[in-house]
């Protein structure tokens, strides 16, 4: 459960490979990067909520994963909550193409100490490709996003050794912010479905 506590930190930026990675060097946008001007700009501002972890109790059944996420899915499934943590986000945009975020998250571990994360990380667009890159005080993730809707990104992970394949929506309204995703780990089999699952409620706060 630690581990797993560990790698799902890493997705409640709303999103890292290496340790250690310095801030993004400067940045001239390129013409491929123009349709994705001001696509973080929504984020803008400061979120708090709750991120919740999930295991499916029946385990890995189907041979199938899901890529269209809403709560009626969610509903469906036999989940069992295990993990929540209290989130508070302050999203900055410094160009039409960088955003910057300044993440804590509190929850309590498994001795019964409450805990406190302060993480850093970005939203930024490169050469066409979206990035979620969040430096955690152990860790960097890096996740690349699509676009499919005006309201929604889509982001993912696959790493192979050690595995960690992450899939997951990003939806941003005016004044709520939702996480919808699963995710294989350690031993998992990513030929069938998802073990873990999760979910994200965010609030927008003065």
């Amino acid at each position: 459960m630690k581990n797993l506590l560990i790698l799902l930190l890493t997705l409640l930026a709303g999103c890292k490979t290496q340790q250690n990675t310095k801030v993004s060097a400067p940045y001239e946008p390129t013409e491929a990067d123009q349709p994705f001007a001001n696509v973080f700009k929504s984020l803008d501002g400061k979120w708090q909520g709750t991120f919740y972890v999930y295991r499916d109790t029946l385990g890995q059944r189907a041979k199938s994963r899901a890529f269209s996420l809403n709560d009626s899915l969610f509903a469906t499934l036999p989940l069992q909550e295990e993990l929540t943590i209290s989130v508070t986000q302050q999203y900055t945009s410094e160009t039409p193409f960088l955003q910057k975020v300044h993440i804590t998250d509190t929850y309590t571990d498994g001795q019964g100490r409450q805990q406190i994360v302060e993480s850093e990380g970005e939203n930024k667009v490169e050469n066409g490709q979206l990035w979620c890159v969040v430096n955690k005080p152990d860790e960097q993730v890096v996740h690349t996003g699509s676009l499919p809707f005006s309201y929604t990104i889509i982001w993912q992970r696959d790493i192979k050794d050690p595995l960690k394949i992450e899939y997951f929506q990003e939806t941003v309204l005016d004044s709520s912010y939702t996480i919808l995703g699963w995710g294989y780990y350690g031993n998992d089999d990513p030929s069938l479905s998802p073990k873990t699952w999760f979910r994200g409620d965010y609030k927008r706060i003065p």
